[in-house]
């Protein structure tokens, strides 16, 4: 930090390359000087320090018709980023020109008949049934035809190896009867042949084995953890606001059920374009970020809706990037909750993405939580799910806030001992102690205070 003087016996404190600003010492007014570029009034509030320039302004009359969304200064958006992972949890991802494609799909037959659509599920839990139906009426109908039976029909005398088995829809009809025990008691297999008693057994547990892989099958698609993420929802936006004076991006999580999500871990991750220092240009590039939920960590209590925070420092992709950065730039962020469903034990995971038109800057959530004194209980109102309201926050990147705060620090202290400094001066010498410790103190407090006042008047 340089110390300078100008016409007006003001102090100027150089506190960014290339931008200058006086900081008038007896009414602490800054005002900018010719290189001066970040506001056009250079005005400082007085219960803050940061610059009008660098916040937004807070609610106005003049803007009071305008939706939340709106209501921040005009910043226009860049061109839409495509989607990754859509705002319901979907992948937006198709897959062409794979090897073996339908080969792969049928060693593993159960997690594709479960990822299906339920139209097709449907179709083969119909067609499971009517083809083993079909097959063993087939089977049943040539054991009929090779042991003569469709021959002899109506002659009591003939000792068939399925009685009332003389057609091919008699065959059929077994067929259910056998394989879903019916036992109509008209149709049944006699002593007279083995080949049918040895056919009735194998049906019989080729049923059952059916029965079960099918039913399954569609009690696994009813069941899957994806339709308990339909209760999850995540904030429509995401905000970006100073909390504990840092700059943070937050969104909302919530769980419309009463059983708990348990374990419920969140994460983060931002997708954007990426250039290494080889030249190589990777287009989605995954940058993993630190979020948490208060004090707790990425372990989430979900028993009501939790904000979650992504703390805008030196580790941050978004570190160096302003408001109009922030708000233009290509980039996805991608969200995810995971966890254990209380009710069931299945792993779960539901998952987001804010672009950069869903980001609010200068917003904060609204407060959900009331508590009822007539009921005893907390109310959560899930109409303010995504209700935000302005605040005041810089619209400069956080590493010039920052550093902003910090040369403003030390610009502080400095005038400070400027002040100390002249006021040791007009004093004039101390009285000298009789112990040698005190006259070795005085002495040194003399010399700085000469040192700082000859500081000064360099100033």
């Amino acid at each position: 930090m340089k110390c300078m003087t100008d016409p007006d016996n003001s102090v100027v404190w150089q506190l960014l390359p290339g931008k200058d600003h006086k900081l008038d010492i007896e009414n602490d007014s800054p005002t900018p000087t010719e290189n001066g570029v970040l506001s056009s009034n250079g005005t400082l509030s007085k219960c803050s320090t940061v610059p009008r320039n660098m916040c937004l302004n807070g609610y106005s009359k003049e803007r009071e018709h305008l939706s939340p969304r709106f209501r921040h200064p005009r910043i226009l958006h860049g061109r839409q980023r495509k989607r990754v992972i859509l705002k319901n949890g979907a992948v937006n991802i198709s897959r062409e020109n794979v090897s073996k494609r339908s080969q792969r799909y049928l060693q593993d037959i159960f997690t594709t008949m479960v990822d299906i659509q339920w139209r097709w599920n449907l179709l083969v839990f119909a067609m499971g049934f009517f083809g083993s139906w079909i097959f063993f009426a087939v089977l049943w109908w040539l054991i009929a035809l090779a042991h003569g039976d469709l021959d002899h029909e109506g002659d009591e005398n003939w000792n068939p190896c399925v009685q009332n088995v003389h057609s091919f829809i008699t065959a059929f009809l077994f067929s259910v009867e056998s394989q879903h025990t019916i036992g109509y008691g008209y149709r049944y297999t006699t002593e007279e042949c083995p080949e049918g008693v040895f056919m009735m057994c194998v049906q019989s547990v080729t049923g059952v084995m059916i029965q079960c892989l099918v039913a399954g099958m569609v009690f696994a698609k009813i069941a899957r953890p994806k339709k308990r993420s339909q209760t999850l929802m995540f904030s429509r936006y995401a905000v970006v606001c100073m909390r504990d004076g840092k700059l943070c991006i937050m969104w909302r999580v919530g769980d419309m059920r009463k059983s708990h999500i348990i374990g419920a871990m969140i994460s983060a991750q931002v997708i954007r374009r990426k250039v290494t220092l080889e030249g190589e240009v990777i287009p989605y590039y995954h940058t993993q970020i630190d979020v948490k939920f208060d004090d707790a960590g990425d372990r989430v209590f979900l028993i009501w809706p939790a904000t979650i925070v992504h703390e805008i420092n030196e580790n941050s992709p978004f570190y160096s990037m302003s408001a109009q950065d922030i708000l233009t730039d290509s980039y996805e962020l991608v969200v995810a909750l995971e966890g254990t469903i209380e009710s069931t034990g299945q792993a779960i995971q539901t998952r987001t993405s804010f672009v950069p038109s869903e980001i609010l800057w200068g917003h904060r959530f609204e407060q959900m939580v009331t508590y009822q004194k007539n009921t005893g209980e907390f109310l959560v109102d899930y109409r303010k799910f995504n209700s935000t309201y302005e605040v005041e926050t810089p619209l400069c990147s956080a590493r010039d806030y920052y550093e902003y705060r910090r040369l403003m620090s030390v610009s502080s202290r400095a005038v400070s001992y400027c002040g100390a400094a002249t006021e040791v001066t007009s004093l004039g010498s101390f009285r000298r102690s009789e112990s040698a410790e005190a006259q070795s103190t005085s002495s040194q407090a003399q010399g700085d205070s000469n040192r700082l006042s000859g500081s000064c008047d360099e100033c």
